[in-house]
């Protein structure tokens, strides 16, 4: 068996040869703390964490956003003292924090680019 420095070398000289410095290809996340990856070509080498990027739409984050709607169409029932109704024709939320929890898990299939022909994977997405 190949050691990994063999593999990446491999890899890096197979993306040169062919012009090519970066490759897209299929993964499967294989632990999420800290984050290992395997690639679809290659089921017996297992991505240590030191050589992957993750895009934060893929890891949990907390985004700041301005929510709006119109036309809500709502009425409150009747409440309060006097009783009296509000008749809601929008709502607006400034600075809204929306936190996403879409975190990887475990056996997640994920698009990898190979950057740099293995010197880093940069995870792009999962399906």
């Amino acid at each position: 068996m190949a050691s990994l420095g063999q593999m990446f070398k491999r890899m890096a000289t197979d993306a040169v040869s062919a012009g090519n410095p970066l490759q897209l290809v299929e993964g499967v996340i294989q632990s999420t703390s800290p984050i290992t990856l395997k690639l679809k070509q290659n089921d017996k080498l297992i991505i240590p964490s030191d050589f992957i990027l993750v895009a934060q739409h893929l890891m949990s984050h907390t985004r700041t956003a301005t929510i709006s709607a119109s036309s809500v169409g709502e009425t409150m029932t009747e409440a309060g003292d006097p009783e009296h109704t509000h008749n809601i024709q929008s709502i607006t939320l400034n600075n809204a924090q929306i936190q996403f929890a879409s975190a990887l898990q475990t056996g997640d299939k994920v698009m990898v680019a190979v950057i740099q022909g293995g010197q880093s994977f940069f995870i792009i997405d999962k399906f």
